[in-house]
């Protein structure tokens, strides 16, 4: 080959066959790749969603089966005629055997419509009522009141539920409440487990802090409003939706319980995905070293391609220089190659032959 078709020749056969075979196996498998870990992530995120929810559902049937049966005990004793008859003195031994039957339950008393405090269990002299806001709700007509504050004593949040007292022909005569504490329930959300960075967040109506599993609640009813579970569209299937919160991201899963309570499950982002990340890791790692196989198996198909066809190129130029003594070595091959080489072995003893014939004139 002269160095004029060399420089003719900007991308060789050998470059040109590299880059077929390299096309042709590397597309395919780098988008089965791609759709393999893109469905791979939305059954992880699936899965993440779907334990969420249900330890998210798990807990809140228990709070709400707690509240549930609080109210039976309030609805049970607004019943009573100790209570009913709303007379002075008649009613501290009914309210002081609440106290004594469900020990979380520090404070039992009565209130007229006034908003004075008539009966209660603890002995303590008498309390105006009337400005709290579980009383107002009763006496507005609603059939539950309800008021999550902060225990004096305890500095703890405490929960007051409220029923109204009906008299004769079922008009209003007072307000009945219970105060308890919520430690029971703290527990409960406390021991709420999701790996090692999962844990629960109950809020009242208000989205303040009644307890949190992962550390103390203040000595102030914390307002978790900014709490970012809580502006996620929970109808859109978004649990697993990685949201920042307090510089972390996580995912998250809010849920209102019936007594208007939120219910909040969260745990760290990387430790939800952990396995997913390990298992594109290792898809990361198996296609490095697939598409290294590729290339290195397209680099030795190309060159043994190749180097026969550049071979045939120059013992052409050669022939075509008047050397017809070179060797065809290809000749035995049972492919094209082998067919082209033949060719030009026929072409060389022909123009060998005539050479010979015009020597001998």
């Amino acid at each position: 080959m002269t160095a004029r078709d060399r420089k003719t020749i900007k991308f060789p056969i050998f470059y040109q066959i590299l880059l077929t075979m390299c096309v042709v196996a590397l597309i395919p498998m780098v988008g089965l790749w791609y759709i393999s870990i893109y469905d791979s992530t939305r059954e992880w995120t699936a899965n993440i969603s779907q334990s969420l929810d249900e330890n998210t559902e798990s807990l809140g049937y228990s709070v709400e089966q707690w509240t549930t049966a609080n109210l039976r005990i309030l609805e049970q004793n607004a019943a009573t005629p100790a209570i009913r008859g709303m007379q002075d003195g008649s009613q501290d031994a009914a309210l002081e055997t609440i106290s004594e039957t469900y020990s979380w339950i520090y404070l039992a008393f009565t209130v007229r419509p006034n908003g004075e405090n008539l009966g209660r269990s603890d002995g303590n002299p008498q309390t105006f009522y009337g400005d709290r806001d579980y009383f107002r709700q009763v006496m507005d007509g609603a059939d539950l009141g309800r008021q999550v504050v902060m225990g004096k004593t305890s500095k703890k949040p405490a929960l007051i539920l409220a029923k109204p007292i009906k008299g004769a022909n079922a008009k209003m005569a007072g307000v009945i409440a219970i105060a308890m504490t919520l430690e029971d329930l703290s527990k409960t959300i406390t021991k709420t487990r999701i790996g090692q960075t999962g844990f629960a967040i109950l809020l009242d109506e208000a989205n303040r802090l009644i307890a949190h599993g992962d550390g103390e609640v203040s000595s102030e009813l914390q307002d978790f409003s900014d709490h970012p579970a809580l502006h996620v569209d929970r109808d859109a299937g978004t649990a697993a939706r990685a949201l920042d919160y307090n510089g972390k991201r996580i995912v998250a899963h809010a849920k209102t319980l019936d007594q208007g309570w939120t219910l909040i499950l969260q745990q760290d982002h990387d430790e939800a995905y952990a396995a997913a990340n390990a298992a594109l890791t290792n898809a990361l790692l198996l296609l490095g070293v697939t598409l290294l196989a590729v290339v290195i198996i397209a680099l030795l198909l190309a060159r043994r391609m190749s180097t026969p066809i550049r071979h045939l190129t120059a013992l052409a130029d050669e022939i075509s220089r008047g050397k017809l003594d070179a060797e065809i070595v290809e000749t035995g091959r049972n492919d094209e190659i082998g067919a082209l080489a033949r060719g030009i072995e026929r072409m060389r003893v022909s123009l060998q032959m005539a050479l010979e014939r015009l020597r001998k004139r």
